[in-house]
């Protein structure tokens, strides 16, 4: 009755249940990181293919004989090669419903529930690295606009000029007779000849395999 009393007074205080749902904390299992010292995980088992002997009309070298029949049905589930008998149906319309369906629904869903999932590594790329540079428009255009290479031909003017079939050599003249055999690549004279009065024309060989030009006073 002292008890009793003393709780109705107010001196004894049941504790409070220390625990409360504000501080209830729930922890995300499998966005942790895989730990790099253990192997990967298996990942899960793939179904099987289905082959000739489930087809409504399989050949008939798949149709078990009659003791092979009593044998299947002899033998414990567990221990059969496999959970169904191949029949043979005249049109698939005829073919009666799978009574193994569920079961086999079942058996896969244990096998992904009970499969750890794979912890794969995401590529981290920057998009904007992918894409190519491209050049200014102002380089696109169907016309030069800038001098690349620049043949200096002395002080005369220059008369007439041909290419190389190959657009590897050049041959120039000028007004005072100079003849003069240009390297496009290198940007050089190779060699110079003087011509007795002013060159009218000249022409490179159009032929690829023969490399001559002809000058014309």
């Amino acid at each position: 009755m002292k008890i009793v009393r003393a709780i109705r007074q107010g001196r004894i205080v049941p504790s409070k249940p220390k625990t409360s749902s504000a501080e209830t904390k729930f922890y995300a299992i499998w966005s942790d990181p895989t730990p790099s010292l253990h192997p990967p995980p298996l990942p899960a088992p793939k179904p099987r293919l289905p082959t000739n002997a489930e087809s409504y009309n399989p050949p008939e070298e798949y149709l078990p004989t009659e003791e092979e029949r009593k044998e299947w049905e002899a033998t414990d589930k567990e221990d059969r090669e496999r959970d169904y008998l191949p029949q043979k149906y005249s049109a698939l319309r005829l073919v009666p419903a799978y009574d193994q369906f569920i079961q086999q629904r079942f058996s896969r869903q244990l096998d992904l529930y009970l499969a750890p999932r794979i912890q794969r590594t995401k590529l981290r790329i920057d998009p904007n690295s992918l894409i190519p540079k491209l050049p200014s428009p102002s380089s696109l255009k169907p016309f030069p606009t800038y001098k690349s290479l620049d043949f200096s031909h002395g002080g005369s003017r220059l008369r007439c000029i041909s290419a190389s079939s190959d657009g590897a050599w050049v041959v120039s003249a000028s007004e005072c007779g100079t003849i003069s055999l240009w390297e496009v690549i290198v940007g050089r004279e190779v060699k110079k000849w003087k011509a007795s009065g002013k060159v009218g024309s000249i022409s490179w060989c159009p032929n690829p395999e023969s490399h001559y030009f002809v000058v014309g006073l």
